[in-house]
């Protein structure tokens, strides 16, 4: 006998029929499941990568053009400071011996904050008189830092340890608007305050050796600031450039954070307006064929926020316009496999060798 309810082979009820499952719903809902996310996926991946290169292409290159003082923030970087809240006026808290904190007056406007350190020799005796041991006999090094942070930047430190320890002085400033200095720099300005310091140093130095050291865009000023005294016929007895570029247009496009412009077909246009508005160029590579003292150029192959390259082509172009009545020249290249990059070059076990050797020359010159 026939079911009731099948009427002319139509089922007719609320459960499924025999043999039969209502499964078209779940099936559909099991295969849709998994796609969704990946479609979100990619739409927020499409989204980044535009939203980047809208940054990139078209927002970086219109504020550039619409306020070039940018580029003049990005080349001094004095507004970064690490490790925040350092207290300059301390550095016996950073490790140091026999240094003292003080302050110059460059002029009515600007004052700028300095360290001296003693040599090792002359550390017993603290209570001396700082300004009076700078013609102690012992040779003085100016140290002029780079871009970023202060005079108490660890790896700064680090060099100011290891140049006391050969029992030379130190003294080392920050450049106006970096730490507790005042003003805002420009390139003019900052080698204006280490001329300044140079001929302070040079006043109470008697017949002791005064040496450059500049590091980075440090590096830069030194050279510039090597030309003037050489032009002033005050030329210093000698100068180590360490991890330099030749020239401030050849940096910046050349700098890690340059990289996604690199494409842009204006950029390096938009590079040159900025460095020419701003009046900010270190044309190291110009500024060293008037420098007649004794020069050592260091390089690290792995430096990669100043390529090694820049600091030969500064080498190459030393070579070439240099006077030749003008002191040795060298220029010692270390090893990618030693890792010192741009800041590190301090640790190299071959440096103080490096350092006596090159004043011995200086002496000879």
């Amino acid at each position: 006998m026939l079911n009731e309810n099948v009427v002319s082979g139509q089922y007719q009820g609320g459960s499924d029929p025999p043999g039969k499952k209502c499964t078209s719903g779940a099936k559909s809902r099991s295969e849709k499941t998994p796609e969704r996310p990946v479609l979100d996926a990619v739409v927020k991946t499409t989204k980044y990568l535009v939203g980047s290169l809208f940054l990139i292409y078209v927002v970086f290159p219109s504020v550039m053009k619409l306020y070039p003082r940018i580029q003049e923030k990005l080349i001094f970087l004095n507004f970064v400071c690490w490790p925040p809240f350092m207290d300059v006026t301390k550095p016996e808290e950073l490790g140091l011996t026999g240094v003292r904190n003080f302050y110059l007056n460059v002029d009515e406007e600007i004052t700028i904050g300095a360290w001296h350190l003693l040599p090792n020799s002359l550390v017993k005796n603290e209570t001396m008189d700082f300004e009076s041991k700078l013609n102690s006999g012992h040779p003085i090094f100016l140290y002029l830092h780079g871009s970023t942070g202060t005079r108490g930047g660890w790896h700064r430190v680090q060099l100011l340890k290891l140049l006391t320890s050969l029992d030379f002085h130190v003294v080392t400033l920050d450049y106006r608007g970096y730490a507790d200095s005042s003003g805002h720099p420009s390139e003019d300005g900052v080698v204006t305050d280490s001329h300044f310091m140079y001929k302070w140093i040079k006043e109470r130095s008697g017949a002791s050796q005064v040496m450059l050291w500049g590091h980075s865009l440090g590096a830069a000023i030194t050279t510039k600031l090597a030309k003037r005294l050489c032009e002033e016929g005050d030329d210093p007895h000698g100068v180590i450039l360490e991890s330099p570029f030749n020239n401030i247009r050849d940096a910046a496009l050349s700098h890690p954070f340059a990289a996604p412009f690199q494409h842009i077909p204006f950029y390096k246009k938009l590079i040159l307006d900025s460095v020419a508005q701003n009046n900010v160029f270190f044309k190291s590579d110009e500024n060293i064929a008037a420098v007649k003292s004794p020069v050592i150029i260091m390089h690290a192959e792995d430096d990669l926020v100043i390529p090694y390259d820049l600091g030969l082509k500064l080498y190459k172009s030393a070579q070439l316009n240099r006077p030749k009545e003008s002191g040795p020249l060298q220029f010692i290249p270390l090893k990618a496999s030693f890792g010192y990059g741009h800041k590190h070059i301090f640790q190299a076990p071959e440096l103080p060798e490096i350092i006596r050797n090159f004043l011995g020359l200086c002496k000879r010159k």
